[in-house]
């Protein structure tokens, strides 16, 4: 692995955190499921390949109570590691210098939850297998682990472009220079090719995932020496001469019920229980690239199908939006509601239409089902418990399509701003490194939409209250002249908008 080494010390990975790989998401996936996972915010988390430390320093200072282990080859990705750990005063993390290699049971004990994310395909065989052997020998009876990997079909297209940048950057040395003459080749090939041809397509939606990510990530990942894909089957082949088992997929449930007509799902019901034939032809069907799939150990019984009953072992959040600004909750009229992600839903039954409604208003924030259920009642009106069947039913239902999300943990932070409000540590740390993505204590990743809102982010460190605030605002901010006056008055207002906005997202301590 000295390649690798030598690699991500001359070109360090960008700083990431990685949402799917949360303890929480883990810990519920796994007891959807029917293990018994121990409790994110008292668990072991090992983190193979962490880079600098960022995405599991993100889980460290949201779940004090919980024990973080994180292992790099590049002494450059330690070394930051524990320069941030201390930064944030944070002492439930150790980070180690340390070959995948030399790892042992003997030496780190077990874990409940086990990540290798961008990992596992850029590894020779051996180190692969290694992997695998951690995975057997250190996941706890009812652990999870997580790993991620470049996936065939979707591959053999990128393949392609891989390919063609590494021959046209063959004499180039510096990485950053390979990387802008790799994507402008791709640029040519796109105005080279015959016009709305299959091949200018796939080039176009290949380059347009290059916008989304660091010159670093591409290097590193697209300009690889080492960079295999596997089938699905053939990952799950390797897991079980491990003695290890697919559990799930992190984003199965919302990705497969969107791009599969409910035609092709009953041809692919005919093959009954075999759930690896299904995630494989599923691959298939979507042409997947990657895969970001859990594990546990094979003498663990997995309930591929939980009854409705099992959401009240969780909480329940949601951020759908009706469509309509007063939807009516009443009756068995038809409400659209509007996913985050584009996606839509028609909705006519009374409880749960309003259980949707209640779920948007307390986001990000999180609620048990018999809470939501009796809100939910307040507000069409009272219902049967045939109602309350049928809501259920369809909560599972949007869980499986994406449109509610469950959880084992309840993040803490503060449902409103106080006198002198805080935000994060760690959002404020991102913000001095110039991060493209904040995460929030309730364990999202969103983009900063301005400049007043990394300002006054940075400036939540608990020592202001409004007053403050808005004098040390408008000390910082450059007004049109013409408008000045005007944007002066409204900025105790903006202000306070701003601040309700950041505690609905979760980003004020409580």
């Amino acid at each position: 692995m000295n390649d690798s080494k030598f690699a991500y010390d001359e070109v360090p990975y960008s700083s990431f955190t990685f949402p799917q790989t949360r303890p929480d998401r883990l810990a519920t996936l796994g007891a959807f499921h029917g293990l018994n996972t121990a409790s994110p915010d008292k668990c072991r988390v090992l983190e193979l390949g962490c880079g600098d430390g960022t995405n599991l320093i993100s889980f460290a200072y949201i779940l004090p109570n919980s024990e973080f282990v994180g292992i790099d080859l590049s002494e450059t990705h330690i070394v930051k590691a524990e320069k941030t750990a201390k930064e944030l005063g944070l002492s439930n993390l150790t980070f180690l210098k340390e070959d995948v290699m030399d790892f042992s049971r003997e030496r780190f004990g077990e874990f409940d939850f086990i990540i290798a994310h961008g990992l596992f395909s850029w590894v020779p065989d051996f180190v692969r297998e290694k992997v695998l052997q951690i995975y057997a020998e250190c996941l706890a009876e009812d652990g999870v682990g997580y790993i991620s990997y470049n996936a065939y079909p979707g591959c053999h297209i990128r393949q392609m472009i891989w390919h063609m940048m590494q021959f046209h950057t063959a004499k180039i040395e510096d990485p950053m220079a390979k990387v802008n003459h790799g994507v402008n080749f791709l640029n040519f090939l796109v105005a080279a090719a015959p016009a709305d041809s299959l091949y200018q397509t796939m080039i176009k939606t290949e380059l347009s995932q290059f916008a989304e990510r660091t010159a670093e990530n591409i290097f590193h990942d697209d300009f690889a020496s080492l960079n295999q894909p596997f089938y699905f089957h053939e990952f799950v082949d390797k897991l079980t001469v491990n003695g290890l088992q697919f559990l799930s997929e992190v984003d199965s449930f919302w990705m497969e019920a969107g791009q599969i007509s409910p035609e092709i799902s009953e041809k692919l019901d005919e093959l009954g229980d075999d759930i690896v034939r299904r995630e494989q032809y599923i691959d298939f069907i979507k042409c997947r690239p990657f895969r970001s799939t859990l594990i546990c150990r094979d003498t663990k019984r997995i309930d591929r199908h939980p009854a409705p009953e099992i959401l009240k072992n969780f909480y329940l959040a949601s951020q759908v939006l009706p469509e309509s600004p007063n939807p009516t909750l009443n009756d068995a009229s038809k409400v659209t509601f509007l996913g985050p992600e584009g996606g839509k839903l028609e909705v006519d039954h009374p409880l749960t239409k309003a259980a949707l409604v209640c779920l948007e208003k307390a986001w990000s924030s999180c609620r048990t089902l018999d809470g939501l259920i009796d809100d939910a009642k307040l507000l069409c009106g009272g219902a049967t418990n045939a109602d309350i069947e049928k809501t259920t039913e369809d909560l599972l239902s949007m869980f499986h399509s994406g449109f509610v999300y469950l959880h084992r943990f309840r993040p803490r932070f503060a449902s409103e701003p106080g006198e002198f409000p805080t935000a994060s540590a760690f959002v404020r740390w991102q913000l001095h490194h110039k991060s493209d993505n904040l995460t929030t204590l309730s364990g999202m990743n969103l983009k900063p939409d301005s400049d007043l809102m990394r300002l006054m982010l940075m400036l939540l460190d608990g020592s202001r209250d409004r007053k403050a605030l808005v004098s040390e605002v408008a000390t910082r901010t450059e007004f049109d002249e013409a408008k000045k006056d005007e944007l002066m008055a409204q900025l105790p207002l903006t202000i306070e908008g701003k601040l309700m906005e950041f505690a609905k997202l979760g980003m004020l301590l409580g």
